[in-house]
């Protein structure tokens, strides 16, 4: 059943009203309240609208947040990457190796190519460890710790898990 443009804008409205509501903190029931205090009651029975109506609009509505959100974050990171690319051709038309290389910096952080490196290098040491006895692996954690900056790194629980998982070898 197709649904006419008066129809179409009822719900728009609608879904603006609840929306504002949602964001005021109200309850989908409040909500309720709410739209029938405010004028807006279902035109076809003159009541107020259901919470099944209101669930449906907030179901909606959260998917339209999400979508922005994700369109705003992927519009900010390539306009961010642009502003990148412009210092980066201003520095090397200056000469300042030092700019272009914390605008290069800056862009592997924006688009987490340090996380895939940081990453490959944790399973690379876990599968080094894996089927080493306990004690071996104790004492590579130990001198890791040392040497890694962040005491609070991913690389030991990594090494714990896969290690605990792997069969040790007997004899």
């Amino acid at each position: 059943m197709a649904i006419k443009r008066s129809e179409e804008h009822l719900i728009i409205l609608r879904r603006r009203a609840v929306s504002q509501a949602k964001v005021r903190g109200m309850t989908n029931a409040q909500i309720v309240v709410w739209l029938e205090e405010e004028g807006l009651v279902n035109p076809d029975t003159l009541q107020p609208y259901s919470l099944q109506t209101i669930s449906s609009d907030l179901r909606a509505i959260e998917a339209g947040w999400e979508e922005d959100m994700m369109r705003d974050v992927t519009t900010h990171r390539a306009r961010v990457l642009a502003e990148f690319s412009e210092v980066k051709n201003a520095a090397w038309k200056a000469g300042k190796l030092d700019t272009v290389l914390r605008s290069l910096d800056g862009e592997i952080k924006l688009l987490g190519l340090n996380e895939l490196e940081r990453m490959g290098t944790e399973i690379a040491l876990a599968n080094l460890l894996k089927g080493l006895p306990p004690e071996v692996v104790k004492a590579v954690r130990v001198k890791l710790a040392k040497r890694i900056e962040n005491k609070n790194s991913g690389n030991m629980r990594l090494i714990d898990t896969v290690s605990s998982r792997r069969p040790r070898r007997e004899g």
